[in-house]
Formats: C-alpha cells, sequence, structure tokens
C-alpha cells in the first residue's frame, strides 16, 4: 500500500503518524507533498521521519492554496510517484488524518478492487462551469486583509458579469470528462485507478481547464472515477464532522471515540496534538499474527 500525504505544518505530528501507517507492514510506503511556502518542506529536505528508504518527498511541490487548482496539481504529483515507486492500493491523506483500523483490516477490505471515493454526480457542478478570478484568495482575513478582501469582491462581480456573457452566447466552459461530479478530496484507489490518473491529470493540468475554478480537488477525481469506474465505486472510508454550514471538519478530540468506534471508517480527520492527542492511544496498524494468510498475501 502506498499513503499519499498532502500535508504543511506539525512535522511532530507527521512523524507519529508515518510511523504509524508503516507499522503494519514492511513492504508499504509513503509520500509526502509538503507545502512549498511551508517551513515543513525544507525541514523534510533535511530529515525525513520514518523507515530509511520507506518514506518518499516529491522533489518538485507546489504552493497549494485552498479551493485552487494548485490542490489538484499537488495531488497529481503524488500520483505519479506511487506509480512510478508501484503499489496494489494507494490512500490519499492529510497530514491531520489517522488510521482507525488495522493494516489487516484495510488488506480485506480492499481486496476486492473498488475505488473507495465518494461520487456525488452534478452536485455542485456549477463551480467547474463558472470562472473565479479570485481563486488565488479565498480565504483572505476581511479584518487583516481589508483593501484586498473588497478588491475579491468587485472580481467576483466582474466573474458573474463574464459567465452571463458567455452563458448568451452558449459559450459555456467544456467538461471533458462528461458532467462533473462531486466528492470528498480523500479516496482509496486500486492501482489501475492510480493509472487512469496518472494519465488524465497531467494534460489537464497543462490545458488550463482547472484555472478560475472552485475546489476543483473535490470534483476532477471523483468525475474520473466515475467515468472510468463506474461500476466499482464503494463508501469513501472517513471519519469526518463538519459543523454546520463550515467549508472545513472540526477537530475531534476525545469524545468521539465512541461515534469513531461504531463507524467503519478506515481514517479518520482532523485531529491535532496541540489539540487532543487521544489518538496517539488507539492501536496502531501493527502486524497481526496471522498477517501472511492467503487472503492478505494479494496486497503488497
Amino acid at each position: 500500500m502506498a499513503y499519499l500525504l498532502l500535508a504543511h505544518e506539525a512535522p511532530k505530528q507527521l512523524e507519529r503518524l508515518v510511523e504509524a501507517l508503516l507499522a503494519g507492514s514492511a513492504e508499504d510506503f509513503v509520500v509526502i507533498h509538503a507545502d512549498r511556502r511551508s517551513a515543513l518542506w525544507h525541514a523534510l529536505r533535511k530529515h525525513l521521519p520514518g523507515p530509511c528508504g520507506r518514506v518518499h518527498l516529491v522533489p518538485d511541490p507546489v504552493a497549494v492554496r485552498w479551493g485552487h487548482w494548485s490542490q489538484v496539481a499537488a495531488t497529481e504529483k503524488l500520483v505519479r510517484q506511487a506509480v512510478r515507486l508501484g503499489c496494489d492500493h494507494a490512500h490519499l491523506l492529510s497530514g491531520a488524518d489517522w488510521p482507525v483500523a488495522s493494516r489487516k483490516e484495510l488488506a480485506h477490505g480492499l481486496d476486492k478492487g473498488l475505488c473507495h471515493i465518494e461520487v456525488r454526480p452534478g452536485h455542485m457542478a456549477e463551480r467547474m462551469q463558472t470562472f473565479r478570478f479570485d481563486a488565488r484568495w479565498l480565504r483572505l482575513d476581511p479584518a487583516r486583509d481589508k483593501l484586498a478582501y473588497a478588491a475579491t469582491w468587485e472580481l467576483r462581480r466582474l466573474a458573474r458579469w463574464l459567465d452571463r456573457a458567455r452563458h448568451r452566447f452558449r459559450r459555456e466552459r467544456s467538461q471533458p470528462f462528461g458532467t462533473w461530479a462531486y466528492g470528498s478530496q480523500w479516496w482509496s484507489l486500486p492501482a489501475d485507478a492510480l493509472a487512469v490518473l496518472a494519465r488524465e491529470l497531467p494534460p489537464l493540468l497543462r490545458s488550463g481547464r482547472l484555472k478560475g475554478t472552485l475546489c476543483c480537488d473535490e470534483h476532477v477525481i471523483p468525475t474520473l472515477i466515475a467515468r472510468h469506474f463506474p461500476d466499482r465505486i464503494a463508501g469513501n472510508r472517513r471519519f469526518v464532522q463538519f459543523p454546520g454550514g463550515a467549508s472545513s471538519p472540526r477537530l475531534l478530540d476525545a469524545h468521539d471515540l465512541p461515534e469513531i468506534a461504531a463507524s467503519d471508517a478506515w481514517f479518520m480527520r482532523k485531529v491535532s496534538l496541540a489539540h487532543d492527542p487521544f489518538f496517539l492511544a488507539l492501536p496502531q496498524q501493527t502486524s497481526d499474527p496471522d498477517r501472511d494468510a492467503p487472503e492478505a498475501e494479494t496486497l503488497v
């Protein structure tokens, strides 16, 4: 298995996460994309966490912005590395995720070759069909960046006018893979699905089609999986809690343990050492006595 991590901070927590992920098998590996603008990127260039040779750092990371196409570019680099290194399955995670299931449970859950990803055809597809000039500044603080924040509203006004004009003249933005689907950015996919992403994502990024979109990371990969593997889509095994109306999940704590235990999740997010280190007490993905049984040997 390959664990593909998008990270930008908290090196101590990242080190703990890598150790937990790689505890279950000597064959698994981790690939990390660290935001190019972060202190974490510079630290990881000097020292990688985890067992030697089993943790890989994307050598040419991008500067990642929330809701921006740079998130897809970062994911594409992780996918490319996973395909190059070779794996049977890959899990896309953030540095704020944590494993809930054992490695053996993952192996049993993945042996049918299903794509564990959220796919909701057509949901919020307008985010891919309109054009936002302010896509690089989606999370400005209005109290700290008053002028810039005001400018983004003018950019949105201009974008809406151009979208209406485009619609009037029937110059809609292209849908290269059919109607856009929606889903969580995080997923668990088999090798053949990774190969499709490795083939389709680079030309899509080069085309510029993702510029001006909002949260395209929640549309591109779900759409590609829905197009190529419609009969192999299964539940996305993540435990996440979104407060009402929030665009980001809340931090989990020890009070969530009963609900986490009752779920069928493989991973949970978001957790934080500074907020509540409860997750460190959970059993790690340690090797099972019968890990080498035939049904578990089908996975690297």
